[in-house]
């Protein structure tokens, strides 16, 4: 492969390492990849995730950006009065339209962690071009989300906590004889993991949650996104919250892909488990492509694997 450093945008301020395979095809059979920030962590990403990522993929073929959005890493401090939200989805624009009057490349795939999800996921709504995107611990807009929203996620944290961890603890069940454990919290427990299992989910009311607006908007346009959570993350009881059974119906139905890996840290910290993210993103990848002749299909067989709270921690 090849690596190159760039300059682009209006004021050629942002600054991004573009990821070659060793033989592109020109034209272009193939999207191009765009990596996106993970807060201020810079291009590279946490444990050089990102870096891992470009490679892989471009040794399958993608020509792949990974670059900062302004004030991050490398890239100026921009100066008018732009919102974040709003310049943040430009530049992820200005990366599209760099590699489209460079290569000739139309059609685009995102990939972020954490708020380089939530951005991924923002741009993909605003722009055809993006077909595909991955969203690795995606965590919404979780700001003023409401207090039976925070309680519902609060209650299904507690119950994964007592169901898969506490309940196989030796020491927790001496809490509970010596009369130190919380009831009121077990029972509350208890009583939301019999209704996640007998009762159809309840979801909030249906305009509250922009983040569940866009992920139906894209499944709707036909965009593919694969989600990957960290078993226990915040994230993932957030959207399991927003789009309560239609989470599940979304994955039955082949539109969007869900993973959660087990004993993993919020950034892939292990390196068994950023392996086998590289694999869940490099054949997610893989279905989108149909060979060499460019043709975007659906993987006979797709990776899919739905979240089961009642499994073993």
């Amino acid at each position: 492969m090849k690596e190159d450093a760039l300059l682009f945008g209006p004021t050629k301020s942002l600054v991004g390492i573009l990821t070659d395979p060793p033989q592109a095809p020109t034209p272009p059979s193939r999207p191009a990849v765009i990596l996106l920030n993970s807060g201020i962590i810079h291009r590279v990403g946490p444990q050089r995730l990102y870096v891992k990522i470009a490679r892989r993929l471009a040794a399958m073929g993608f020509v792949v950006l990974r670059f900062d959005l302004s004030g991050v890493g490398d890239s100026k401090v921009r100066h008018d009065n732009l919102p974040f939200e709003r310049s943040a989805v430009s530049e992820a624009q200005d990366a599209m339209n760099h590699l489209h009057a460079e290569r000739g490349i139309d059609r685009f795939v995102l990939i972020g962690l954490c708020s380089g999800a939530d951005l991924s996921l923002k741009t993909a709504c605003c722009d055809p071009r993006v077909m595909g995107a991955v969203l690795l611990n995606a965590q919404g807009d979780q700001q003023d989300i409401g207090d039976e929203l925070s309680s519902s996620m609060l209650s299904r944290k507690n119950a994964r906590y007592y169901w898969n961890i506490a309940l196989f603890n030796p020491k927790s069940w001496l809490r509970v004889v010596t009369g130190e454990a919380d009831y009121g919290a077990i029972i509350r427990a208890s009583v939301f993991q019999l209704r996640s299992k007998f009762a159809r989910p309840k979801r909030v009311a249906p305009g509250t949650s922009h983040d569940a607006a866009n992920v139906r908007l894209l499944a709707e346009r036909g965009v593919r996104l694969l989600l990957v959570f960290s078993e226990g993350d915040r994230g993932l009881d957030y959207f399991q919250e927003v789009l309560g059974d239609e989470l599940q119906q979304l994955c039955s139905s082949r539109k969007i892909g869900l993973h959660v890996i087990s004993h993993s840290t919020h950034t892939f910290t292990l390196l068994r488990n950023q392996e086998r993210l590289l694999e869940l993103v490099c054949d997610w990848a893989h279905g989108m492509t149909a060979g060499e002749t460019g043709v975007v299909g659906v993987p006979e067989e797709p990776v899919l694997e739905v979240w089961d709270e009642r499994r073993p921690a």
